[in-house]
């Protein structure tokens, strides 16, 4: 090879170099770059901080699902005051509704209707970028699917078999701890899939059913159920410690009712003192239809909402500070038709109520997923 002919290789190297270097440092390859990153961050996990007033409707996991289904969901909370979801985590059985990177929970089911991974997560995100704050509902101890999955962790009856309510369904044993580690499973998958925040449902013994023939696992004689759950709250809360996102529970709403006897747990383990102790949002189911005959002196409680859910806001808030607690209260209020037929009006009555009790907000609740849009004040 001649002295030239080195020459030209070395400058055709120095060329090539130079052309792959403009290439890489040129603005239309660095906005390619931007695009990619952008990309990935869609799917990056981030919490929006809780709003100042929550107000919310429920979203089932095949409503979130399917995209028309959310997308109307979805449109109700850009166009009115709304600025919440709360997404069940399971399907109505209890399956999971996307694939857990969680190696104990990729033994449980998936929900036909289930979400890709990345397809689930990119839409919590999408909804985070629209300003909408995302909680995350996981059925803790009423949980067919869990009771399948793993048959040690199933509430048993006297004779070894698998007990089940009045309607049939199985729980998971909540005097087991092994059981609350599943919990504890759920909620940080929740917090790695994107949720702002993680609401806890069915944390209670059951209540429907031949309960005098459950044999418990791990019951003690001498503690009383809402011990166990105290023992299980406390459980939560050391092992959520460094999820950095709130925590809040479902309590059935007699819990914010005042009574003479400070152990009365309505016969599940519930107590609002308890639960204000650990969580940082309370939510009493206080649907009026709910209420016995005869409650404050009406024959129907359906009928007078704002009452209702006043006289338990009222008895709620003089509990949480009696337990020197900074838990705040923020409502499940009805929006379905029981024990009378619900308006727009019925449901501003029990809106107005939670807000002149100073509550952190509210929920609506609607198993259909279809709410009163004539109850909710514009954006």
């Amino acid at each position: 090879m001649t002295k030239n002919h080195k020459v030209i290789i070395a400058v055709s190297i120095i060329i090539v170099a130079i052309l792959i270097t403009i290439f890489y440092f040129s603005p239309r390859h660095a906005a390619e770059s931007q695009q990619i990153t952008k990309e990935n961050e869609i799917i990056t996990i981030k919490s929006l901080p809780t709003p100042e007033k929550v107000k919310g409707i429920y979203m089932t996991g095949y409503a979130f699902s399917s995209l028309s289904f959310r997308q109307r969901l979805i449109d109700l909370v850009e166009n009115t005051e709304l600025n919440t979801l709360v997404i069940d985590f399971k399907d109505p059985a209890g399956k999971l509704m996307f694939e857990p990177q969680d190696e104990v929970l990729r033994n449980w089911p998936i929900s036909k209707a289930s979400l890709a991974y990345t397809d689930y997560k990119k839409i919590i995100t999408d909804l985070q970028d629209k300003n909408i704050y995302t909680i995350a509902r996981i059925t803790t101890f009423q949980d067919p699917t869990a009771v399948a999955t793993f048959k040690n962790l199933a509430l048993r009856n006297a004779g070894g078999g698998i007990w089940l309510d009045n309607r049939g369904i199985s729980w998971l044993d909540m005097t087991n701890p092994t059981s609350w580690d599943l919990v504890v499973r759920q909620a940080k998958e929740a917090k790695e899939i994107g949720f702002d925040e993680i609401q806890f449902d069915y944390i209670r013994f059951p209540s429907d059913g031949n309960i005098k023939t459950i044999s418990y696992s791990n019951f003690p004689p001498e503690k009383k159920r809402f011990e166990i759950l105290n023992d299980f709250f406390s459980y939560l809360k050391t092992e959520l410690r460094n999820i950095d996102i709130p925590l809040s529970i479902d309590l059935f709403g007699l819990t914010y009712w005042q009574r003479s006897d400070p152990n009365y747990d309505l016969g599940i383990g519930q107590r609002l003192t308890d639960a204000a102790k650990y969580f940082d949002y309370i939510s009493p189911m206080v649907y009026p239809s709910h209420y016995y005959s005869g409650i404050m002196g009406f024959d129907n409680p359906a009928a007078h909402p704002y009452e209702i859910v006043n006289k338990a806001m009222r008895d709620g808030n003089i509990m949480i500070a009696a337990a020197s607690s900074t838990a705040q209260s923020r409502p499940w209020l009805q929006d379905f038709n029981m024990g009378a037929v619900y308006t727009a009006s019925m449901i501003k009555a029990q809106i107005k109520a939670a807000d002149e009790n100073n509550t952190s907000g509210w929920l609506l609740w609607n198993a259909g997923n279809k709410y009163t849009s004539g109850a909710l004040g514009k954006e």
